[in-house]
């Protein structure tokens, strides 16, 4: 699969109506994304070059005009059989990236980096990463795509999205093409919404007492 057919795919999936995320729409209309295609989800082979390509997307969004900047990091050649496959490999896939201290450097100061803390969230070289998790067996119509991926976001993108006063209409607006979309709001993000972040990374269905599965200096 080439690279053209799989921005191809990402398009068609954004480009559905009423697809509720119009932070992607308009990343997809105005070209403010990345991806790079990675192998073997889960197994954390790809740990080290997605760890050095979220740095050199970091340093991207933080220039003049990259504020919108989404990445993406798209495994073509896997594709999860049921959701709870998909978030073990998902968070084995994160923890594996701190297997390299020396890229990963530190979490970050606003977030706990014990996942057992609600206020856990995904961090590397002092900064949040809000990460959402795609695959076929999706029960979200909004996360499917024929093969696994991860969009990642600056958690600081959305504190910028707050000081110009749009997130919340952005987010009232989610919830309504959700709806339409697939005729109910994803219930972990009703439910928890920016109380607890990486229950939410899957897009799977957990339950209250769900324990995530990621573990720092996982080998």
């Amino acid at each position: 699969m080439n690279l053209q057919e799989i921005e191809n795919d990402l398009r068609a999936l954004v480009s559905q109506k009423n697809y509720p995320c119009v932070a992607a729409v308009k990343a997809f209309h105005d070209g403010d994304f990345i991806f790079d295609t990675y192998s073997k989800f889960g197994t954390g082979e790809s740990a080290q070059r997605l760890a050095q390509n979220l740095l050199s997307f970091k340093e991207k969004q933080s220039k003049p005009g990259g504020e919108y900047l989404t990445y993406i990091a798209v495994f073509p050649e896997d594709q999860s059989t049921d959701e709870h496959t998909f978030e073990m490999h998902l968070f084995h896939e994160l923890s594996a990236i701190w297997n390299f201290p020396e890229i990963a450097g530190k979490w970050d100061e606003k977030f706990s980096s014990n996942p057992d803390d609600k206020n856990f969230c995904f961090s590397l070289d002092g900064s949040a990463f809000f990460v959402v998790g795609m695959h076929p067996q999706s029960s979200r119509r909004a996360r499917r795509l024929p093969y696994n991926a991860l969009i990642f976001n600056l958690y600081s993108q959305f504190q910028v999205l707050r000081e110009k006063g749009v997130f919340d209409s952005m987010v009232k607006s989610i919830r309504h093409r959700d709806m339409q979309f697939q005729g109910s709001v994803n219930p972990m993000v009703e439910q928890y919404d920016n109380k607890w972040e990486a229950i939410q990374y899957s897009g799977k269905m957990n339950p209250p007492d769900w324990k995530c599965p990621f573990s720092r200096n996982k080998t």
